[in-house]
C-alpha cells in the first residue's frame, strides 16, 4: 500500500480513481468524480452541535467520493481488480499521506479483497456541508437502514431510547425509516443523502465503509462513542455459500476492528463498533425482537421491512422480469430472511403481502438460472450437517470463509459452527430441503 502527497493541480476538486485486473494484457478500468465546488452531502435531521474537524470532514467527502467511483468500474469476472489507485483532494494533507492513508486503506482491502493505494492533494476552498445542530444527551448512535436486522436491533436496543441516534442513509426508504423510528419509539433518524448520482457498475463491497462513517461522524457531532451495526451471524461472518460466491464483509468483526482503527486516529478519540446479533441466526434475532416489544408490533413492523437487493427495481432476473417492490425470493437477504419467516413464502400470508416474484419451493426455480444462489447455500448447507465437527466443517469450507474465522477479531470455529448448525435447520425447515447421508 502506498501513500503519498502530490503538488496541486489546476483540477483541484478531482477525484479519480484506476483499477488494474490480474490480467496484464488488458487495460485499466478509470472513473473520474468532480463534484466543483459544491458538497459532496447534504443531512437531514437532529444532528449534533459538536464541530466537525476538516480531517473527519475529508473522511465523509472520502466516503461519498469513493463510493461514486466505485459505481462506475464494470465489472470484469475474468479479470478482477487486484489494485485501486485514486487521487483526491483533501484539507489535511499531510494526515491523509501518512497514518490516514495507511489505515483507510486497510479497511478498503479487507472490503473488497484487493490493494489501494492513494495520493493526495490539497483541496480547495468548496462549499462546506452544515454540519450545526442542537445540543442533546446522545450516548450511542445506531445504523438504521429499513431492513430486519436494523429494525430488530432498534427494537431490542436497551431504553431509554431518547438516548440513541438512528442514522440512515436513504434513496427511495426515507419514509419507511421514518415510519419504523417512530413505531419504535425513537426519536426521528439522521438522514444523509449524497448529492449527485451513483452509476450502475460496481458490486458495493465497500458500500460498509460509507455507512459507519456516517454513524461516527454523527456519533462525534453528539460527542458520543458507541456505534451499533446489527447483522445477522450468517451475514456478518461473511461466509460464502459457495467457492465462487464473493459476499460483503460488511459486518465481519474484522472490518469493525480496523474501522476503530481508522476512526481513532481521524478523531483522536476512541469509538467503539458493536454487533449484538453476531452470533445470532435472522431467526433468533426476529424471537428476541418479539419479546422486546410483543409478538403482535414486532409482527406489524416486520411486515413493513425490506429485505431484497432488487426491491424496487423492475429487473430483469434470470432473463425473467420482475415487477417493481416485489421481493425476487432469490437473491441472498431473500433467502436469508425466508429462513427466519418461511410463511412469508405464501403469496396474501396477509393483506396486501404480495409473495415472492419467484418461489424456491420449485424445482424449475431451484435448478434454474434462478436458483443459482439456492444451490449455493444448499453446498454450504450439505457441509455443515454431514460434518462430524467443528474443525472438519470449517476445514470444507470455501478458503474465503476459512480465512474469515478464528482470526484476532473472531468468531472462533466453535462459534462458527455452532451458528451454521442453527441455520442449516431453519433453512431445510423452511424450504423443505433434505441433506442425504454422507456416503461412506
Amino acid at each position: 500500500m502506498a501513500v503519498r502527497a502530490v503538488a496541486k493541480r489546476d483540477e483541484g476538486q478531482r477525484f479519480e480513481c484506476r483499477v488494474i485486473g490480474v490480467r496484464s494484457a488488458f487495460a485499466a478500468r478509470t472513473n473520474t468524480f468532480a463534484p466543483g465546488n459544491s458538497s459532496l452531502w447534504t443531512v437531514a435531521g437532529p444532528v449534533g452541535n459538536r464541530r466537525v474537524s476538516s480531517r473527519a470532514l475529508d473522511l465523509l467527502d472520502l466516503a461519498g467520493a469513493i463510493y461514486r467511483l466505485e459505481s462506475g468500474i464494470p465489472m470484469r469476472p475474468t479479470n478482477p481488480a487486484k489494485e485501486w489507485q485514486v487521487s483526491a483532494p483533501v484539507r489535511d494533507v499531510a494526515f491523509w499521506s501518512g497514518a490516514g492513508g495507511k489505515r483507510l486503506a486497510a479497511v478498503l482491502s479487507f472490503l473488497n479483497r484487493a490493494q489501494w493505494s492513494f495520493s493526495f492533494e490539497r483541496r480547495k476552498s468548496a462549499a462546506e456541508i452544515a454540519i450545526a445542530g442542537e445540543r442533546r444527551d446522545i450516548r450511542e448512535v445506531l445504523l438504521f437502514s429499513g431492513g430486519m436486522d436494523s429494525a430488530c436491533g432498534a427494537g431490542v436496543h436497551p431504553k431509554p431510547h431518547e438516548g440513541v441516534q438512528l442514522v440512515s442513509f436513504y434513496t427511495t426508504q426515507k419514509a419507511l425509516q421514518q415510519r419504523l423510528a417512530a413505531d419504535l419509539g425513537y426519536p426521528a433518524p439522521v438522514q444523509w443523502r449524497l448529492t449527485g448520482r451513483r452509476g450502475k457498475e460496481g458490486m458495493d463491497l465497500i458500500r460498509a465503509f460509507l455507512f459507519l462513517t456516517l454513524g461516527a461522524i454523527t456519533a462525534r457531532t453528539h460527542n458520543a462513542s458507541r456505534i451499533f451495526q446489527y447483522e445477522n451471524g450468517l451475514l456478518a461472518m461473511a461466509i460464502p455459500p459457495a467457492g465462487a460466491q464473493v459476499p460483503t464483509r460488511h459486518a465481519h468483526p474484522e472490518f469493525h476492528r480496523r474501522m476503530e482503527y481508522l476512526l481513532e486516529a481521524v478523531f483522536e478519540h476512541k469509538l467503539e463498533i458493536r454487533n449484538p446479533f453476531a452470533l445470532l441466526t435472522k431467526r433468533e434475532e426476529a424471537v428476541e425482537f418479539a419479546k422486546a416489544i410483543g409478538n403482535s408490533a414486532a409482527e406489524t413492523i416486520l411486515r413493513q421491512t425490506q429485505t431484497c437487493w432488487r426491491h424496487s427495481q423492475a429487473w430483469r432476473v434470470g432473463n425473467r422480469k420482475k415487477r417493481p417492490y416485489v421481493p425476487c425470493g432469490v437473491c441472498t437477504p431473500c433467502i436469508v430472511r425466508r429462513t427466519a419467516r418461511p410463511f412469508e413464502t405464501e403469496k396474501g400470508a396477509w393483506e396486501g403481502w404480495p409473495g415472492y416474484a419467484f418461489d424456491l419451493r420449485q424445482p424449475t426455480i431451484q435448478h434454474g438460472k434462478l436458483g443459482t444462489t439456492f444451490r449455493a447455500y444448499l453446498e454450504l448447507i450439505t457441509i455443515v450437517l454431514r460434518a462430524t465437527g467443528d474443525h472438519e466443517m470449517i476445514a470444507d469450507l470455501a478458503p474465503e470463509a476459512r480465512a474469515l474465522i478464528g482470526g484476532p477479531a473472531g468468531p472462533t470455529e466453535q462459534q462458527a459452527a455452532d451458528l451454521l448448525r442453527r441455520f442449516a435447520g431453519e433453512f431445510c425447515t423452511a424450504l423443505n430441503i433434505s441433506v442425504p447421508e454422507k456416503q461412506a
